[in-house]
């Protein structure tokens, strides 16, 4: 019959692939030695012993084959243009920074206005906030944004530029810090770095496409076959679509976009998802970041009695802003660090299903059960937690920092968990995540038993929240984050396998992608 020639043609196009041991995230076979794919790059059956078959073979590189891994929260333009600019990680003093920039800044006369990103004064041996006379030795002005990206630093030639004095009232949801005189010092937190956006040249769609293409491919050297991008602006979600028309895109892309944007809720039913592209939702913030205290607390900082954070919508904004998004079919998810943050997007999403709450890092005790009520999933950053265990407990305090980077309690309270890094905030190798996932240790082992190891992961628990329970929260459950019938066939081969020993999983490194079933062994 016609039906049974076009089964057998489907059938004549398997492909068994075998190698490495592949982890399948699939509970009736946790490992499989060899998996059949059909030309649509779907899997179609999984083997615990390679079969004898007629089939072409195609035996994969590597020791491991992890179900296509996902970052689930990041921003793919700032790792695309972190690499054009002056890249301030990793500096321990104020004087290094201020070192590199002027050294940046005479490599460069070409540039009007010194841009970098990266430093972060909980890494000096001086923990305290610089100033803009640190930095008036250079001739132009600067602005450096610290490394969360919530909180910038300015010589006086940029605030004299902006027109920041005394006289500049904090805006809703910043603040400017000041001196006994009331005289900006320099840096400005949250809401107030608005101030300076329209004095920043406006990137050209030839350099959007430039770092998202820069972004995109080191995600995929890194192993990763999709990632969700954070806050995307209207422009630049016009510069990927069109590449994901051309199919010049190397993984999966999964777009919010940037909500405080107006225009954007305007014209985002206009776009639609093509190629490896997915117009996902809208990215909201309910407040600011932990390093630079404008996580909105339910009570005072521990280190800093005066302050309890910034709320950067207002509650009653938010809650209109996901009724617009349930209407228009798309999803929301919101930047929320601070237990009152969290509290306040919690108290926003009742009767709204699979609402995402980014970083969801200080939760309150008595809210774990809303994450369950209300059905949100929990998209965390396992690195935020290594590197910030240094200083975390010093400003939260030791009964809020229980709460705090909480990855095993969201799992025993069977909340979806969601693993990214934040990049360039955080590296985006994933690797690195999963090492910090099951260890909540730094990569030089310390603290020795883990930091808080009571939060620990499994490493299948871990490799799942970085692949399974991320397409979860794009509502791709059933076609993503798995190795099993019915899949896409995503693969992130490694060249070696970490579970026996954790300390492999920073030397480990990808040998091979498979994205929609097609193979790619010339990653880095």
């Amino acid at each position: 019959s016609c039906k049974r020639r076009i089964m057998l043609s489907v059938v004549a196009a398997l492909i068994i692939y075998t190698g490495p041991v592949f982890i399948t995230n699939n509970p009736e076979m946790p490992e499989a030695a060899a998996i059949a794919v059909d030309q649509n790059g779907v899997v179609v059956e999984t083997y615990s012993e390679i079969p004898e078959t007629d089939y072409k073979i195609i035996e994969l590189p590597g020791e491991i084959a992890l179900p296509g891994l996902h970052d689930a929260h990041l921003h793919v333009e700032g790792i695309g243009m972190l690499a054009e600019q002056l890249s301030l990680h990793g500096e321990k003093t104020a004087d290094e920074v201020v070192k590199k920039a002027i050294a940046f800044a005479k490599q460069h006369p070409e540039v009007s206005i010194i841009t970098g990103r990266g430093w972060d004064q909980n890494d000096w041996d001086v923990q305290q906030f610089p100033t803009a006379k640190l930095m008036d030795g250079i001739d132009r002005p600067i602005y450096l944004r610290r490394v969360d990206g919530h909180a910038a630093w300015l010589n006086h030639a940029m605030l004299e530029l902006v027109g920041i004095t005394s006289e500049i009232v904090d805006p809703d949801g910043g603040r400017i810090l000041r001196d006994g005189n009331g005289n900006p010092t320099g840096v400005l937190i949250d809401n107030a770095l608005d101030l300076v956006s329209d004095f920043l040249p406006e990137r050209t769609d030839a350099e959007r496409k430039r770092h998202i293409k820069t972004g995109l491919q080191a995600c995929a050297d890194a192993g990763l076959v999709a990632v969700h991008n954070m806050g995307m602006s209207l422009a630049s979600v016009r510069v990927a679509t069109d590449m994901a028309k051309k199919d010049e895109l190397p993984i999966r892309l999964f777009v919010y976009f940037e909500g405080s944007e107006d225009e954007c809720w305007k014209v985002a039913n206009d776009f639609e998802s093509t190629g490896l592209l997915t117009i996902q939702g809208f990215k909201l913030y309910a407040d600011g970041a932990l390093g630079s205290r404008g996580a909105a607390l339910l009570e005072n900082y521990s280190d800093d009695q005066h302050q309890n954070g910034l709320v950067l919508t207002d509650p009653v904004l938010m809650e209109k802003r996901f009724r617009m998004a349930e209407k228009m079919g798309l999803q929301v998810a919101v930047h929320a660090i601070g237990d009152r943050g969290v509290r306040n997007t919690l108290n926003c999403v009742k009767g709204y299903r699979r609402c995402r709450i980014e970083h969801s890092q200080v939760v309150h005790p008595d809210d774990f059960e809303l994450y369950v009520e209300n059905e949100v999933i929990a998209s965390m950053q396992p690195s935020h937690c290594t590197s910030d265990m240094y200083w975390a407990e010093e400003r939260l305090g030791a009964e809020r920092i229980k709460g705090a980077y909480a990855w095993r309690t969201m799992l025993d309270n069977n909340i979806p968990l969601a693993f990214g890094s934040d990049s360039p905030i955080e590296d985006y190798d994933p690797l690195p995540g999963i090492y910090a996932a099951v260890t909540r240790k730094d990569k030089t082992g310390s603290p020795e038993n883990g930091w808080y190891s009571e939060q620990c992961l499994t490493d299948a628990e871990a490799i799942a929240a970085f692949s399974s329970g991320a397409a979860y929260a794009v509502g791709r459950e059933a076609t993503l984050g798995k190795i099993a019938k019915g899949y896409k066939f995503d693969a992130t081969l490694l060249d070696k396998d970490p579970r026996a020993n954790h300390g492999l999983w920073l030397s480990a490194k990808p040998v091979g992608l498979v994205v929609d079933g097609k193979i790619n062994l010339e990653i880095n």
